[in-house]
């Protein structure tokens, strides 16, 4: 279930029997002149929608702006800076906590959010 599209009673039923949650992340940059600016949200979503299918688990939100600034020189690309994007992993994290979800598992589609996404949760 994508939490997203889903309605209240849903989740609140989901939330009694489950604790888990899948957070899909990508970002928002150039991928030459073929490939299209969302390609790693969309693959992390994809994957994360999968994965939720077939394990049950609840799927968040898709955070969509990555950490790419080395990309900001081609137009279009967009970049959240690491401690933006650090608050933003937290902010999910500790408001998704308060309904009682405990196990979080982060679908990363982009490299140049490893590190970032490490040191969030290291601080959490």
């Amino acid at each position: 279930m994508r939490l997203d599209h889903a309605f209240r009673p849903d989740v609140e039923q989901y939330l009694k029997d489950d604790d888990r949650l899948l957070l899909p992340a990508g970002s928002v940059e150039q991928h030459g002149p073929t490939g299209i600016f969302g390609t790693d949200s969309l693959c992390a979503e994809g994957i994360a929608e999968a994965v939720g299918e077939k394990t049950g688990a609840l799927v968040s939100a898709t955070i969509n702006v990555g950490m790419s600034i080395h990309h900001t020189a081609f137009p279009g690309s967009l970049s959240l800076r690491p401690g933006t994007l650090m608050q933003v992993i937290k902010d999910h994290v500790f408001c998704l906590a308060r309904y009682g979800l405990e196990r979080f598992f982060f679908i990363n589609g982009h490299g140049g959010n490893r590190d970032t996404t490490r040191t969030a949760l290291a601080d959490i």
